[in-house]
């Protein structure tokens, strides 16, 4: 069985982009472009995986480093990435040659490049199909306006006669749509003879790929295309511009896809799915709302509009009200959670538990059945089955130095306006009185209630009024 071999150039410098971060770690749809073609190749299953690094090197070294670690388990035995640094922009065909030692010994190399993350795995088969045991094989697109791009020639045989840039083309080559997109499928030992051949003749003086063309038709096998069906899946990123654009496509592709597999999007434009994030069939995505990281969303659950939820578990039925905020949570079974809730981290909701309009949780545990229907803040807390917490209640689980934890049993009751000064430990069923603040545990059955006594004056309005007019102006 012959092996593969996947090289992806990412050395480049990316001046347009106007940025201190190298152009193929700038994000798209949560993960940098060069992700979304590590992707792609890895679903080929190569024996060898290789990136080519010179711009940011080790910013780019350093984040493959992490992505070989996450994606460790689906990675064939010794297909780990390696990087090999290109120490100057000497061209593609120079950027090849650096990375050798990491290609060496296989009989296919796939060459790619960092900075077009629309590329499908389908499309890489097909274009390594094409190639049908030649030379090489050619990615080429059918573009409504090819102006700058350099034409693929096809001679009659449907083979590729030549490539020739735009400012060379002649008005009749001017006039062919097909253009080169770079992605190569080679065989690995005509390369490796060919690469040393490759000659500096060109304006920028550096080695390029395209020249391999020339190389292979004199050998008697002009290299096949493959020409794409839809061409936005070699739509490259120079400038913030074009990474927009590749984000609406990628976006519009994805959010398709979980439609497809049952899931309704009542606005899919106005929609964020990033490609981490796993939906089940039956849920429903509103207008607006972003799901990004690890996020899960089980059957039945229900996400409307203007909801933003990171690395957050959503479990069947679940029901997020608009504008939810939540990250690095878990929201259990026929869970209700706001309009207008934060869940930050450490956030667990058991099972039909209600967080209501602006609440704010923060390492808090509700079991089962708890409520906290408006305007409340839960920090570091252990919070009980069954239990109400009334609007305006806060935990204090600060003291300017440490952070404490509060822990109310089964079925408390929480009266309005109250402050929960932890350490402190709730007893199942105790009661708290509206306006009270807890400062030391409360038994179970117990109520607890902390008010100042109440003192009526009256005819006291009229005579304050009466000491304002007598008062001196004070200057």
């Amino acid at each position: 069985m012959s092996s593969l071999a996947v090289v992806i150039l990412a050395a480049g410098l990316g001046k347009r982009m106007v940025s201190q971060t190298p152009k193929v770690l700038h994000p798209l749809l949560g993960q940098p472009m060069l992700g979304h073609v590590l992707d792609a190749a890895m679903q080929l299953a190569p024996d060898k995986l290789v990136v080519v690094t010179g711009h940011g090197r080790a910013q780019v070294e350093a984040w493959v480093a992490q992505w070989s670690q996450a994606n460790a388990a689906k990675l064939p035995a010794g297909a780990a990435p390696q990087c090999f640094e290109q120490p100057y922009q000497g061209g593609t065909g120079h950027a090849v040659q650096c990375a050798q030692p990491g290609w060496q010994g296989a009989d296919e190399v796939l060459i790619l490049y960092g900075d077009t993350p629309l590329l499908t795995a389908a499309t890489l088969q097909d274009l390594r199909k094409a190639r049908a045991g030649g030379l090489l094989s050619l990615l080429v697109g059918e573009l409504p306006d090819p102006t700058g791009y350099g034409r693929v020639v096809l001679n009659d045989q449907g083979r590729i006669a030549a490539v020739v840039e735009h400012k060379d083309a002649s008005e009749a080559e001017r006039q062919i749509r097909v253009i080169n997109a770079g992605m190569m499928s080679v065989d690995a030992q005509f390369l490796a003879k060919a690469l040393p051949e490759l000659k500096p003749n060109n304006a920028q003086g550096e080695l390029y790929l395209t020249d391999l063309l020339g190389m292979a038709a004199q050998q008697g096998q002009p290299g096949a295309p493959h020409i794409l069906p839809d061409h936005r899946e070699i739509q490259g990123v120079n400038h913030r511009g074009e990474l927009a654009l590749c984000g609406e496509i990628l976006r519009d592709r994805v959010n398709r896809a979980w439609m497809l597999r049952g899931v309704t999007f009542d606005d899919p434009a106005g929609a964020l799915v990033e490609t981490g994030v796993e939906l089940s069939a039956d849920v429903q995505v509103g207008g607006g709302v972003e799901l990004r990281g690890a996020t899960r969303v089980a059957s039945g659950a229900v996400i409307e509009r203007g909801c933003v939820l990171r690395d957050v578990i959503v479990s069947e039925g679940a029901h997020l009200l608009p504008y939810t905020v939540a990250t690095d949570s878990f929201v259990g079974p026929g869970a209700h959670v706001g309009p207008f809730a934060h869940l930050r981290p450490g956030t667990r909701l058991e099972a039909k538990v209600k967080v209501g309009n602006f609440v704010e949780t923060k390492k808090a545990h509700l079991g089962e059945g708890a409520k906290a229907s408006h305007l409340s803040y839960l920090g570091d807390a252990e919070i009980g089955p069954d239990c109400n917490i009334g609007a305006g209640t806060i935990t204090c689980n600060y003291d300017g130095v440490n952070k404490f934890k509060t822990v109310l049993g089964r079925g408390v009751f929480i009266g309005s306006d109250t402050q929960l000064v932890a350490p402190v430990t709730l007893g199942d069923q105790a009661y708290v009185g509206a306006g009270t603040t807890v400062t030391r545990d409360v038994p179970a059955g117990a109520l607890i209630v902390t008010r100042a006594p109440t003192t009526i004056k009256e005819g006291w309005v009229a005579k304050k009024a009466e000491l304002r007019k007598g008062a001196k102006p004070q200057h």
